[in-house]
C-alpha cells in the first residue's frame, strides 16, 4: 500500500493550475443597502467605525493586491507568505483580538471567494489556531518565529474513508516508543490516508490528528505538530509521502493533497500539550481539568464554521449588489416601451426577498460571533448551546446563500453565464457547504441533540413547555425510533423527519437572535468593497 502511494506521488507532476477569473465590482453589506456605492465614495468612507479595525482594514487589504491574480498554488502560497510576514493579523489574534480575526475573513471575500481564502483560513485558523488552542506555552511561542519567517502550515484531520465524518473516525496512529521517547506516526491502511488537505503541497509544517497509543492503550485522537518538509531542500520529510489531489472545478490556486505516513518519528515535544502530555517514562498526564477529546481538538472547527458562514453571506450580498447595479443600467424592451431590467417585477421580487433573508442570517451571525469571541478571549470551551448556535449559523448561511444566488441566476439571463460577474465563483458555496462540518452531518447532530433533550425532559417537560411544531415533530420522531427494532435502519428511514426537525430548531435560533451590545445595526459593521482584478486578458477561464 505504501509503495503504491509513493509511486502515485512520483507520477503526479506539480502543476501551474488554472484559476477562474473575476471582474472588478463593488459590494456593500449594510442591511439597508440597495445598490453599490461608487468606488470613489467607498474609498473615502471610513474602513470601519472602530479606528483600530479601520487601520487594520487598510493595511490588510494593502497586502492583497495580487490575491485575485494568483493563478497557481505556488503564486498563491508566496502571496500568503508575504501576508503572514507583514504581521497585520497575528497568529495569536484569534485569542487576543477575535473581531479582527473574523473581519479578516470577511475582507478576503471582498477580494474573491476563491482558493486563497481557504488557504488563508487553513493557515490562521486550522493550523496556527490549533497550536494556539491546544499547545503549551513553549509551543505557542513558536508561532511568532513561524510568522516572522512566513512559514506555512496545514491541518491533517480528514481521512479518506471517513469523509464528512472527519474527527469521528481517525485511524492514523501515533505510537509512543518508550526506548527512544518518540512517537511513531503511521498510516495503517489506504482508508486512513489524510485526504483533501488544503495547502498540503506547499506547507512546511502540519498539525496532524492521530490516535495516541501508549503501552497498548488507545488514548484517542490527539494533535501533533510536525515538520512535513526538509527546511533546506523542501523535499518531504523521511517517511512522509504526499500526492496532489488534482484539478478541481474551482479554486485551482489552492493545492489539496493526500498524505501517507510510514513510521515517521516525532519527538515527545510534538504532542500539543496544553491539556495533556506524555512524560519521559511514557506516562500519560492530564495537565488541566479539561480532558483531551475530539471536541477539544475540534475547537478550530467552531471558529472555521463561523468564518465560513460569514464569508458565504458576504459573497451572496456582494453578488446581489453587483447584479442590482447591472440591472439598474440594463435597458430592456417591454410592452410599454423601454424599461430597466431592475424594474421587472420578478427580478425586483428576488432582490427584495434576498435582502430580507440574507440580512436575517447576517444579524444572527453577528450575535453568535460576539458570543464565540468572548470564549476565544477567555480560553473557554464553547458551551453545547453555543456549539449548536454556530452549527445553525453555518447551515443557514450556506443554505440561504446557495438558494438566493440560484434564484438570482435564474432571473438575469445570459449575464449569469458571463465571466467577471461573480456567478463563475458560485461553486465555492459548495466548498463552504461541506467544509468544517458537512451541512447534513450538522443537521443530524442538531436533531439528535433535540431528541436527547426531549428524552431528558420527559412528559413533565412537555407539560411545562409549549407544544409547538418543533416539539410535535420531535415527539413523533422519538416515538417511531423508540419502537423500531433496528435503530440505525429506522434513523435512515426517517431522514426527512430528521432534517425537518433540524430545520425547525434552526428557525427557532434565528428567531431568537439579538444584536450584541454596542451594535447600532444588526449587520456587519464595515462597508466592504470588492477588489477583484479583471484577468480576462490572461485567458484563464
Amino acid at each position: 500500500m505504501m509503495n503504491s502511494f509513493r509511486a502515485a506521488a512520483r507520477r503526479v507532476p506539480r502543476r501551474a493550475a488554472s484559476h477562474l477569473r473575476a471582474g472588478a465590482h463593488v459590494r456593500v453589506l449594510s442591511s439597508t443597502a440597495t445598490a453599490p456605492r461608487p468606488a470613489a465614495a467607498a474609498d473615502a468612507a471610513p474602513a470601519h467605525p472602530d479606528p483600530v479595525l479601520g487601520r487594520f482594514t487598510d493595511a490588510f487589504l494593502g497586502e492583497l493586491d495580487g490575491a485575485s491574480k494568483a493563478a497557481s498554488p505556488e503564486e498563491s502560497a508566496l502571496l500568503l507568505k508575504d501576508l503572514v510576514r507583514a504581521g497585520h493579523l497575528r497568529f495569536t489574534d484569534m485569542q487576543d483580538h477575535p473581531e479582527k480575526f473574523f473581519l479578516a475573513h470577511r475582507l478576503l471575500t471582498t477580494v474573491g471567494l476563491s482558493g486563497f481564502g481557504i488557504r488563508f483560513t487553513v493557515q490562521f485558523n486550522l493550523f496556527a489556531g490549533s497550536i494556539l488552542g491546544l499547545g503549551g506555552p513553549e509551543q505557542v511561542a513558536l508561532l511568532d518565529d513561524m510568522q516572522e519567517r512566513g512559514e506555512l502550515g496545514c491541518f491533517l484531520l480528514t481521512e479518506k474513508q471517513a469523509g464528512v465524518l472527519s474527527g469521528l473516525v481517525v485511524e492514523t496512529t501515533a505510537t509512543f516508543d518508550e526506548d527512544t521517547s518518540e512517537f511513531v506516526l503511521a498510516t495503517p491502511n489506504e482508508a486512513a490516508h489524510k485526504n483533501w488537505i488544503s495547502q498540503g503541497y506547499t506547507a512546511e509544517h502540519g498539525v496532524v490528528v492521530a490516535r495516541l497509543l501508549i503501552k497498548g492503550e488507545d488514548k484517542g485522537p490527539h494533535a501533533f505538530l510536525m515538520r512535513l518538509r526538509d527546511a533546506a531542500s523542501g523535499e518531504p520529510a523521511p517517511g512522509v509521502s504526499v500526492v496532489d489531489m488534482g484539478l478541481k472545478t474551482v479554486a485551482n490556486d489552492l493545492d489539496n493533497a493526500a498524505f501517507c505516513f510510514d513510521g515517521v518519528r516525532l519527538p515527545r515535544t510534538a504532542l500539543l500539550n496544553k491539556f495533556c502530555d506524555v512524560d519521559a517514562d511514557g506516562a500519560y498526564v492530564q495537565t488541566t481539568d479539561e480532558k483531551m477529546r475530539i471536541e477539544v481538538i475540534g475547537q478550530r472547527l467552531m471558529t472555521g464554521r463561523m468564518a465560513i458562514a460569514e464569508a458565504a453571506l458576504v459573497f451572496a450580498k456582494g453578488l446581489h449588489a453587483k447584479t442590482r447595479a447591472y440591472a439598474d443600467s440594463k435597458v430592456c424592451n417591454g410592452l410599454a416601451g423601454e424599461v430597466m431590467l431592475s424594474d421587472m417585477p420578478q427580478l425586483k421580487s428576488v432582490l427584495d426577498e434576498s435582502d430580507r433573508e440574507l440580512d436575517a442570517v447576517i444579524a444572527y451571525c453577528v450575535a453568535v460571533e460576539a458570543e464565540l469571541s468572548h470564549c476565544l478571549r477567555t480560553g473557554a470551551i464553547p458551551s453545547d448551546l453555543l456549539v449548536e448556535k454556530i452549527a445553525v449559523a453555518k447551515i443557514k448561511a450556506i443554505d440561504v446563500s446557495v438558494d438566493r444566488v440560484h434564484k438570482l441566476r435564474l432571473e438575469v439571463g445570459s449575464y449569469a453565464l458571463m465571466s467577471n460577474t461573480g456567478f463563475e465563483l458560485a461553486d465555492m458555496l459548495l466548498c463552504c457547504k461541506f467544509a468544517e462540518g458537512d451541512t447534513r452531518i450538522l443537521m443530524q447532530k442538531i436533531a439528535r441533540d433535540r431528541l436527547k433533550k426531549l428524552q431528558k425532559d420527559g412528559l413533565a417537560g412537555l407539560a411545562a413547555g409549549v407544544f409547538d411544531e418543533e416539539t410535535r415533530v420531535a415527539f413523533s420522531l422519538a416515538r417511531v425510533l423508540r419502537a423500531a427494532p433496528d435503530k440505525a435502519a429506522a434513523w435512515n428511514e426517517q431522514w426527512a423527519a430528521i432534517y425537518k426537525l433540524a430545520d425547525l430548531v434552526c428557525a427557532r435560533h434565528l428567531a431568537s437572535a439579538a444584536p450584541p451590545p454596542g451594535f447600532d445595526a444588526p449587520g456587519f459593521q464595515e462597508p466592504l468593497v470588492d477588489r477583484y482584478q479583471d484577468r480576462s486578458d490572461r485567458g484563464q477561464l
